[in-house]
């Protein structure tokens, strides 16, 4: 059975801003694909589970909810345990879920308990998640992970004067640094399983708060690298931060 169901994603964050519009490229991708949205409230997975299922182009293609909260070791057990036990395996896993600052300080993270709750989700649980979903990875023919980072944790950027935030974002930027040089390593170590880092850039999603929302651009055109990725479009810059902007795509230096 596990080999008669189309290729299955697993997205976190998938209920609200980027992570829904990756999952709504895929609904609406030519290829078929049996898509898990990961959601820290199991309602709110539920929910867009269903607007998704409602506005799918491809019929082929199916939409189920997963709860996960990947700043919980626990949580990330269970959500890979069901995947195990439903599926079988995971071709592609998509880590999107992430914070800017920590809960109700987006803007003024300044405390030793605010850097670790921004690590604890950008770094920890991401580490975590993807390291623990290799046994399940290695059951697929064609393996992927994406991860969504961002060009504010390229180190030689920032060295270079990319601080749109300033020391508001330095945390952020931090943690994504983090996450890009383990993305790198996996590259190096884990053969079997193809790695990418995409930037989506700024996108108008609540992510950012008011100037996201007004600033960035759609967030279907920014989730679509993720299904190129996954679609065999992105084959030459495996392993590579990456962004596809404005009909034009390249790589950013780690």
């Amino acid at each position: 059975m596990a080999n008669s169901i189309p290729p299955v994603v697993f997205i976190t964050g998938a209920n609200q801003g980027l992570g829904y519009a990756i999952a709504e490229v895929f609904s609406q991708a030519k290829n078929p694909y049996t898509i898990l949205i990961g959601a820290r409230d199991q309602a709110r997975g539920e929910e867009a589970a269903s607007k998704l299922l409602q506005t799918r182009t491809n019929q082929e293609s199916t939409i189920s909810p997963i709860q996960i909260d990947i700043a919980s070791s626990e949580s990330i057990t269970s959500a890979l345990d069901k995947i195990s036990t439903d599926y079988g395996r995971l071709d592609i896993l998509v880590n999107n879920a992430g914070i800017f600052g920590a809960p109700g300080k987006m803007w003024n993270s300044t405390t030793r308990p605010d850097w670790r709750a921004i690590f604890e989700v950008n770094v920890f649980g991401a580490i975590e998640l993807i390291e623990s979903a290799f046994p399940l990875l290695r059951k697929s023919p064609s393996p992927r992970v994406i991860v969504v980072t961002s060009n504010m944790g390229s180190i030689s950027k920032v060295a270079n004067g990319h601080v749109p935030t300033g020391a508001a974002g330095a945390y952020y930027s931090s943690s994504k640094a983090a996450i890009n040089a383990m993305l790198a390593n996996w590259s190096q170590t884990q053969k079997d399983i193809k790695f990418w880092a995409t930037c989506p850039g700024l996108v108008a999603t609540e992510f950012g708060g008011d100037f996201t929302k007004q600033h960035g651009r759609e967030p279907k055109d920014a989730a679509d690298i993720v299904r190129k990725c996954a679609e065999g479009e992105k084959e030459d810059v495996v392993g590579l931060m990456i962004w596809d902007q404005d009909g034009k795509s390249g790589v950013y230096e780690w």
